[in-house]
């Protein structure tokens, strides 16, 4: 496995596993709340990352560099979700985990529109490459 594809795996394990321990901290140990947290943030990452895989194969078949382009669909929701769960630990309010349950459904729109982005980015940078 390559660095990248090694990159891309971490991120797809570790904001599920963020996302659970910050829902341990605002909810307590209640296994429940922590397989809903960790089952909702996964499902985001994996549609993310599997599109990241098939773009950084792609890459490494056509030898180009544009790596981080396919990193994308896996890195930009992993860091908007990792920002928007440090939000919601550290501005506690009344309503103290509601951002546990509007944050996956956010994270998939923005991994689905990341990734139809960095595919067309992929495709425009290819087409470059091979018209000069």
């Amino acid at each position: 496995m390559s660095r990248y594809g090694k990159m891309n795996l971490i991120t797809m394990i570790a904001l599920p596993v963020i996302a659970g321990l910050g829902s341990v901290i605002i909810f307590g140990v209640r296994v429940d709340t922590q397989v809903f947290v960790i089952g909702t943030n996964a499902v985001p990452m994996l549609i993310g990352g599997l599109v990241s895989a098939l773009l950084l194969r792609s890459i490494n078949r056509s030898g180009g560099d544009e790596f981080y382009l396919a990193l994308s669909p896996t890195l930009v929701p992993a860091a908007f979700g990792l920002l928007w769960y440090l939000s919601g630990i550290v501005a506690r309010g009344n309503d103290s985990g509601v951002e546990y349950f509007a944050g996956p459904f956010y994270l998939l729109a923005l991994t689905i529109v990341t990734a139809i982005l960095a595919w067309i980015g992929y495709l425009v940078v290819r087409s470059k490459k091979s018209t000069a």
